[in-house]
Order: C-alpha cells, then sequence, then structure tokens
C-alpha cells in the first residue's frame, strides 16, 4: 500500500470570511486552496464582467503535507478566530489526479447529439458529436441549464439553415451545438474576453464553419431565427428588449441558467414581446422557450 504523503483539511466558512482564510491558512503551510459550494449550488460568471460573488456558505479545503499537525493547525486557527466546527482532514495516497479528473468526465448523450471529452473515443451510436473538455469557461453539460438547452437544440426542427444567436456563450457548446446540427449562421457573443477566446477554439476544435465571436459591442445590426441565452436572472431581465429587437416576429427566444423560483419574474417580462411556452423543469432548474409575438 502507498503511504499517504498528503492531507487534505476542509472547513465550513460563510463567504465573508473565505479570503482571510486563505490567507491564513496559506500562512500556516497550505500548499493549495480550493473553495466549493458547502449545498454544491453551482456559481457564474457575472454579465458586467466584474468578479462573481462567492457563494454564502462554502468549503474551502486545503492541501498539506502528510506530517502537518493538524491539531496544532486547528489551535491556530480557533485562535485567529475561526471557528474549526466541522473541520474535516484526511489522508491521502499519491495517485493519478488527471486520470481521475478524466474518470469524472464521461460522453454525455442529449438527443441525438453527444458531448465527448477529448480523451474518450466518441461513442459509435452518436449521430453527432462535439468533442469538449472541461475547463474554466461555464458550459460542458454537466449543468441542468446546459444540458436543457442542449437537448432543446438537439430536438428542434428550427435550426436547420437558421440564424442563431448565443448571447453569454461561455464555453461557446450552444453555439457549437447550433452549428453542429446545421445552422446557417451562427454568432456568440460573451463579456469575457477569456470566454470568446475559449469559443474560438472549441470552435475550430470541431471543425466548425466559421461563425462570429465577441464581445457585445461587437454584435453587429441585424436579426436572428433563434436567440439562446443561458446566464442568469437579473441579465435575462435586463436583455428582454435586446433580444426582441434581435427576433423578428415568429422568431425563437431560449432562456436558461433559471432557478424554478425565478420563472415567474422572467415570464412576465417578456410577456409583451413574446407568447411563452410552460418551462421544463430539471431539479431546481429551468428552460423558458417562447415565440417573437
Amino acid at each position: 500500500m502507498t503511504d499517504p504523503v498528503w492531507r487534505t483539511l476542509r472547513l465550513p466558512a460563510r463567504d465573508t470570511e473565505v479570503a482571510a482564510l486563505e490567507t491564513v491558512l496559506e500562512a500556516l503551510g497550505a500548499l493549495a486552496i480550493t473553495i466549493e459550494a458547502e449545498d454544491d449550488r453551482p456559481l457564474f460568471d457575472t454579465l458586467d464582467g466584474s468578479e462573481p460573488t462567492l457563494w454564502r456558505n462554502c468549503c474551502v479545503e486545503a492541501l498539506f503535507l502528510a506530517e502537518q499537525d493538524m491539531e496544532m493547525l486547528l489551535g491556530r486557527l480557533a485562535g485567529a478566530g475561526y471557528s474549526t466546527l466541522g473541520a474535516r482532514h484526511t489522508l491521502l495516497a499519491d495517485q493519478d489526479w488527471q486520470g481521475a479528473f478524466r474518470a469524472h468526465f464521461k460522453p454525455m448523450r442529449f438527443d441525438r447529439l453527444w458531448v465527448v471529452p477529448s480523451w474518450h473515443p466518441i461513442p459509435p451510436e452518436a449521430e453527432l458529436s462535439i468533442t469538449l473538455d472541461p475547463g474554466m469557461a461555464f458550459g460542458t453539460g454537466t449543468h441542468p441549464t446546459t444540458a436543457l438547452c442542449l437537448e432543446w437544440l438537439a430536438k428542434s426542427t428550427r435550426v436547420l439553415g437558421c440564424k442563431v444567436l448565443d448571447y453569454g456563450c461561455g464555453s461557446g457548446i450552444l453555439a457549437i451545438a447550433a452549428s453542429r446540427l446545421g445552422a446557417q449562421e451562427v454568432v456568440a457573443i460573451d463579456l469575457d474576453p477569456q470566454a470568446c477566446e475559449v469559443t474560438c477554439e472549441n470552435a475550430i476544435r470541431n471543425a466548425c464553419p466559421p461563425f462570429m465571436v465577441g464581445l457585445p459591442d461587437a454584435l453587429r445590426a441585424g436579426q436572428f431565427d433563434i436567440v439562446v441565452s443561458n446566464l442568469l436572472l437579473q441579465p435575462l431581465l435586463s436583455l428582454v428588449e435586446t433580444f426582441a429587437a434581435r427576433l423578428p416576429s415568429g422568431g425563437q427566444i431560449l432562456l436558461s441558467g433559471l432557478m424554478t423560483d425565478q420563472v415567474t419574474r422572467v415570464l412576465t417580462a417578456y410577456a409583451p414581446f413574446f407568447e411563452m411556452a410552460p418551462p421544463s423543469l430539471r431539479d431546481d432548474w429551468a428552460l423558458l422557450s417562447g415565440i417573437r409575438r
């Protein structure tokens, strides 16, 4: 058996104390620190490009060498004013971390469309596929909001030969899906330059016909047949008139990134411009679709 060489310490923390706690842990010898949602609720980038806020309830995990004296460390954290209630520390053997990471991500099916990591062979039954690796930009198909959008696009008969705007493209997965499904023209927009760069890289990797990728200011005048936007509540509310102006009568809107308890607000905001369908729900998340009046 391989001797343990690492030790992890997991601490619950409020969002307001995470930054200072990171500094203390680094001073105590932490080799790496990661922050997760204590309640598994995902976190998204903000539309205006500002730094996103942390989850209200966080879990801070710090990595130390195995010989770290955890009782001493916990005592020093308590002395610095941090609660150690719920703290857990675990010994870890050295392992193939990249292999363990890759094993977590497998091909995913969305009707006739598959999303496949680059290290995995494309399933023989895949009619259409997108090669996409998990990365910094949001959108790999694992989250219900992305999955709902991909399923809608894959099942729709409207994508073939149409013009699609993906507003808030993240990794570019929805824009690439539209391209793979036969859209005549695709435009991908995001506030984050890094997301635009990742989208371009992923589009090239998937041999997509060239399509426009850029910041909102780069969006040229014109209308689309479908606008898809997987964002958050406030951005979607603020973009109602922008999306309405981009769709002719009969054009299709597709909105996601919403919690189920936010659906009514969005339906109310979009009702003057769109005939909205009942929401599609998955877990605590919703997808809304509608037709431009």
